[in-house]
């Protein structure tokens, strides 16, 4: 032991003994009040149960894919929720357990319910298990205000669990109905819609396709003819004025007729191109025959106008400028005929652009209902097959199969009382009544500045202290000392004799 140390005890050995008065009455004053406390501490008892929450059985793999279990949330904290909410604490403070404690103000009861909120314990013990404990200073309070919550949480989650169910299933049924009302709309939509249009269907659309086709191939035809009418007008007024021939006649009524075949085959050609590709073999063949056709009429023309420089033509005259002016009569009827037509044509070509341009903008409108109703459809049968997810959910929960709440440990009445108790403060009165004396007696050696011991000195002034002198003890010193010692051992016997006394009654009940 270091010289300090043993400096420090023996300053505190002789500090005690000189104020033995005050250690002593310390002593006693401690002693008597950890006593007190101990015989007046209340013996506060604990009853628990623990809950085990399953949430996957034997359903989950039959109806994996079909149907949802809902899941329950952390555990101490969904059964924080559920015991100690409003509900929960008027059922427990309702019960026969808190008659005497009842009371019809509200302040009174919600001061109960916090003090029975705060002397409750949850915790998870392991991942699916959960302890409820309650303390109370009656052992039977405590079992029964347990065992109440135990039931009133079972019986809450399993509720709360079919009401989430029942819920989920309602909402999905109401919009399976509203989605229903909107299909119904949409097809009425679709029907009325078409049933305005009716003259709008495909075939229609095809119909006037070909009939465009047919009335430009006529209006191309009647084109040829305009142009054939006109220069065949043109050749009888050159005859009259003198400048051409019956010879020209004739070389321009085949041209015309070159003409007429290269129509002919232009139609075909256009007809062939709707179904086949460039490189079809009538495709190909009708496109020489064209090409040869186009180079004879060149000829024609070639031959015409060399023909005009050799021959000088006189001007008819009598019956022949008669029939020349008759046939320039019917030339140009023919072609106002031909105009008309061609007219007529332009205003059906028109039409049934008008036609076409409408049935576009009807299958536009079809389309886009058409797109609505199939989106409506889509999203009933997928609430369909959800509202029946949803009902095989509910009857799960119904038969409690989507959770099960079993209590592993029931609650017990208590039969010893849990923290501090008498012996404990029995203990620590017997130890603390000496120590806390003591404890003092140094306080007051540290802050009274008085030199009690050599090292002090040493240490002040950093030289060793050669030699101490001890206090000399007369006879009746020590005859006193003697009295005070055997007092104070008295008085340490009385105190213990005390405890013991309070200890057997204590076990006496």
């Amino acid at each position: 032991m270091s010289p300090e140390i043993s400096s420090i005890i023996r300053v505190i050995k002789k500090e005690a003994w000189n104020k033995r008065r005050i250690v002593l009455g310390l002593y006693i004053v401690f002693s008597f009040l950890f006593l007190a406390i101990a015989w007046n501490w209340p013996k506060v008892y604990t009853s628990s149960s623990t809950i085990e929450i399953v949430n996957q059985n034997i359903l989950e793999p039959i109806m994996a894919g079909t149907a949802e279990t809902t899941q329950v949330q952390s555990r101490a904290a969904m059964a924080n929720k559920i015991i100690f909410s409003q509900k929960a604490m008027k059922k427990i403070i309702d019960s026969e357990i808190w008659a005497e404690e009842r009371s019809n103000d509200p302040r009174k009861i919600e001061q109960l319910a916090d003090e029975i909120r705060n002397s409750t314990q949850i915790n998870n013990v392991r991942n699916n298990h959960i302890e409820v404990s309650y303390r109370n200073v009656d052992p039977i309070k405590a079992y029964e205000t347990v065992k109440l919550m135990t039931d009133i949480f079972i019986e809450d989650s399993l509720a709360a669990k079919q009401s989430e169910s029942q819920a989920a299933f309602g909402f999905v049924n109401t919009q399976v109905l509203a989605y229903h009302e909107k299909l119904k709309e949409s097809e009425n939509a679709l029907k009325e819609f078409r049933s305005r249009n009716i003259d709008a269907s495909e075939n229609a659309k095809q119909n006037a396709s070909e009939r465009l086709i047919e009335l430009k191939r006529e209006l191309e035809s009647v084109d040829l003819d305009i142009s054939t009418q006109q220069s065949l007008l043109g050749n009888y007024q050159k005859q009259l004025a003198g400048e051409s021939s019956f010879e020209d006649r004739a070389s321009i009524d085949k041209e015309n007729s070159l003409n007429q075949r290269i129509a002919e085959l232009e139609n075909r050609l256009a007809d062939l191109k709707l179904n086949y590709h460039e490189t079809y073999p009538d495709i190909v063949q009708l496109k020489g025959q064209i090409e040869d056709l186009k180079q004879q009429v060149n000829e024609v023309i070639a031959q015409r106008e060399k023909a005009k420089g050799r021959v000088q033509n006189k001007a008819p005259t009598g019956e022949t400028a008669q029939q020349i002016r008759a046939q320039m009569f019917n030339t140009e009827n023919t072609i106002s005929s031909l105009q008309a037509r061609r007219n007529q044509i332009l205003m059906l070509m028109d039409r049934e652009r008008e036609t076409l341009d409408k049935i576009n903008d009807v299958e536009a409108e079809i389309a886009e209902l058409t797109r609505d109703y199939e989106i409506n459809q889509q999203m009933y049968q997928s609430l369909l097959s959800q509202r029946e997810t949803a009902r095989i959910s509910m009857n799960i929960d119904l038969e409690n199969q989507g959770l099960r709440l079993q209590v592993l440990e029931e609650p017990a009445v208590p039969v010893t009382p849990k923290g501090l108790r008498f012996s404990h403060l029995i203990l620590a009165g017997l130890v603390l009544s000496f120590v806390i004396p003591i404890g003092v007696v140094y306080g007051f050696t540290l802050i009274d500045g008085k030199l009690r011991a050599e090292t002090t000195i040493a240490n002040a002034i950093n030289l060793p202290v050669l030699a101490h002198v001890h206090d000399v003890a007369t006879p009746y010193d020590r005859r006193k000392n003697t009295i005070n010692l055997i007092i104070a051992s008295s008085t340490i016997l009385v105190v213990w004799t005390v405890y013991a006394i309070a200890i057997y009654f204590r076990l006496q009940g």
